[in-house]
């Protein structure tokens, strides 16, 4: 795990693909997942104990952003909880962000990985 993880939010599928296999890194992603998107009151129900895929993690979550998004919310307090930037968004997303929802999906999923890392690589040099 040498990648930075400034780098995360930019790498491609493969990349994530295998941090996803690193031990109890998928289980807290999708906890992190869970927990982000209940404190911004949109209901996700992933099940933190199954094996999921990177894509398969997408397709959920912007089909639940999707249906958020057609009951008129709002997607302001989830960008907030998450903790993506307008100029994550923008550099990543460069024109209209709720025709993108695919692009944003993946990069709410980045986002999120990488606080979980983060913690990983915490607890890892602290626990030497």
């Amino acid at each position: 795990m040498s990648q930075k993880t400034d780098d995360l939010t930019q790498m491609a599928t493969e990349g994530i693909e295998n941090y996803l296999k690193m031990p109890n890194l998928l289980r807290d992603l999708l906890l992190q997942l869970l927990k982000d998107f209940q404190t911004a009151q949109i209901p996700l129900a992933l099940n933190p104990e199954e094996n999921y895929s990177f894509e398969g993690i997408c397709g959920f979550i912007e089909s639940v952003l999707e249906e958020h998004i057609k009951k008129a919310g709002t997607l302001k307090n989830l960008l907030i909880r998450v903790d993506l930037t307008e100029k994550q968004i923008k550099k990543n997303i460069p024109s209209a962000l709720y025709s993108n929802l695919g692009l944003l999906t993946e990069l709410i999923i980045k986002r999120e990985l990488q606080k979980v890392v983060i913690r990983y690589w915490y607890r890892q040099s602290s626990n030497k």
